[in-house]
């Protein structure tokens, strides 16, 4: 296979992208005895696997197993240390992603990596844009009619002027999907794509993945949500401390097979605890919040020790509610903490007065990627921390930040590593770390277990229950009904920016709560 430069298409010829991809050949796609470490680490020893064309072969494995690593050198993000990439029968070389997608292979990362300032017309089409009649010049009607085909066909509905960076983590990440049917890709890998949708929007992107797999695309996907897993794949290959373990087709596959794989051993089904919180003293409440159009006249209140949750479809105005709280958009009514007022609210002032917040998105708004694991931790209590005249003893911080990172089972190297070089579970064991040193006496939780695996949603579930123990008010958005079943004790459905209802103890159930949330009152 020669590796040739690709034209921009112009006029209407991009609109059959879709079925140009699908012309490419059906090829097998290899990974053969690939080993990565990073810093000395061990990422990936000897794994072999292998994408055929018409399949969708699924991934699974807890945090730090190795897939996302996996995915990535087979688009070529990384280099292996050993081992070799095949596709089709040809060895590839120094593959980069560019080159990788001239060969019809492109990655949905896990966290998307849109040009911010661009408008989404410009991040869908960005190194194909298709040439004007005049030279140097762009198509943009074509651009604008090419887009609503491709964005259509991931189900989603923007303005495609409108700028990545007001978009919401949802929409950026069909987004990405939509981008690889732009470039013609017909091997397409998708890293955890339906962490930030809702179960109605992981079905049009599954019904995107089925249409490709008839197609004959060769599709490799990562989920840690195992109904998932065992809804779309055609065969699972899991991958443990590195390694690969087993390899099974979606016949033979259940959900205790897979979690006794990625584990090691089996784990208990949950069970939400029942704890009697009606008389404990009311810690935040919110009286006619309103921001519109996003939410507007949403109150309601938190106890002491209460886990509170907020279902509700992405772009209810479950997340700009709990901005709202915390300070970081503006809004009418009002907040009272403890039942004093909480006015002119900022985060600084929140973190002060024992409110604090961890975001949904912690790539771009939680951790600092390339500050070492400490700092990341102390982030929130620095201005307490003790000092020797102007400089902090380092000593101190370091002892600081080793008990926040034991009480919420944090695993790294050692705590002078860079954030970035955690798994996604232990970033998010970590910015529960930080807000822990902070002593709040209310926590807002922004899809707490996003990205992780398994075994690391049962720690965050048991940091959150000791949490709630404590006497700490807990506010807690899911767009994962079945871990609000599990973890709270109330439950305020959100639809259209309003409350419709409040579910109580053991009335908390899938059915209740996915009725609600689209708007429509169980019977």
């Amino acid at each position: 296979m020669t590796l040739t430069a690709r034209r921009p298409k112009s006029h209407g010829a991009l609109e059959a992208s879709l079925d140009d991809a699908a012309q490419r050949p059906a090829v097998r796609y290899e990974a053969r005895h690939i080993t990565k470490a990073f810093g000395g680490a061990l990422a990936l020893s000897d794994v072999s696997v292998a994408f055929e064309p018409g399949e969708i072969h699924t991934l699974c494995g807890e945090n730090g197993a190795g897939k996302s690593t996996l995915l990535k050198v087979m688009a070529g993000i990384h280099q292996p240390d050993d081992g070799e990439i095949v596709l089709g029968g040809e060895t590839l070389h120094a593959l980069t992603p560019r080159s990788a997608q001239l060969r019809g292979i492109y990655l949905v990362p896990q966290e998307p990596t849109l040009m911010a300032n661009l408008s989404a017309l410009e991040n869908l089409f960005v190194g194909i844009l298709p040439r004007g009649r005049l030279r140097f010049t762009v198509d943009w009607k074509q651009m604008e009619r090419s887009a609503g085909e491709f964005f259509s066909q991931v189900g989603l509905e923007i303005d495609p002027r409108e700028p990545a960076s007001t978009l919401s983590i949802a929409q950026q990440q069909l987004l990405e999907c939509a981008r690889a049917l732009a470039h013609r890709c017909n091997i397409i890998f998708f890293d955890e794509p339906t962490s930030p949708l809702t179960a109605r929007e992981a079905d049009v992107l599954f019904a995107v993945m089925r249409q490709l797999r008839e197609r004959q695309f060769t599709l490799g996907f990562i989920s840690h949500r195992l109904d998932e897993v065992l809804e779309i794949s055609d065969r699972i290959t899991v991958l443990r401390d590195s390694r690969l373990v087993t390899e099974m087709t979606a016949a033979g596959a259940s959900r205790d097979a897979i979690v006794s794989a990625m584990v090691g051993h089996d784990i208990a089904q949950r069970q939400r605890p029942h704890r009697e919180i009606s008389t404990q003293p009311t810690v935040l409440e919110l009286r006619g919040l309103s921001h519109p159009p996003e939410f507007s006249d949403v109150s309601f209140t938190v106890g002491r020790g209460e886990v509170v949750g907020l279902a509700g479809l992405v772009g209810s105005g479950r997340t700009e509610i709990a901005e709202a709280i915390f300070g970081l958009r503006p809004s009418q009514g009002t907040v009272l903490l403890d039942g004093k007022p909480f006015a002119h609210r900022s985060p600084h002032r929140s973190v002060v007065a024992g409110l604090i917040y961890l975001p949904e998105d912690r790539g771009h708004n939680g951790v600092f990627a390339n500050v070492q694991l400490t700092r990341n931790i102390t982030a929130a209590v620095i201005p307490k921390l003790q000092r020797a005249g102007p400089l902090l003893l380092p000593a101190e911080e370091r002892e600081m930040a080793e008990r926040a990172a034991e009480r919420t089972r944090v695993v790294a190297p050692s705590l002078e590593a860079p954030m970035s070089s955690l798994s996604g579970g232990n970033q998010q064991r970590a910015m529960f770390s930080r807000w822990l040193l902070a002593q709040p006496r209310v926590a807002i939780f922004d899809e707490p277990t996003r990205g992780v695996d398994v075994g690391a949603k049962e720690d965050i579930y048991k940091i959150i229950d000791e949490i709630s123990a404590s006497g700490i008010a807990v506010l807690m958005i899911s767009s994962e009904l079945e871990e609000l079943v599990f973890v709270c004790d109330r439950v305020i459905a959100i639809y259209e920016g309003r409350p419709v209802a409040e579910v109580v103890g053991d009335e908390i159930t899938l059915e209740r709560l996915g009725t609600l949330i689209v708007g429509e009152q169980a019977k």
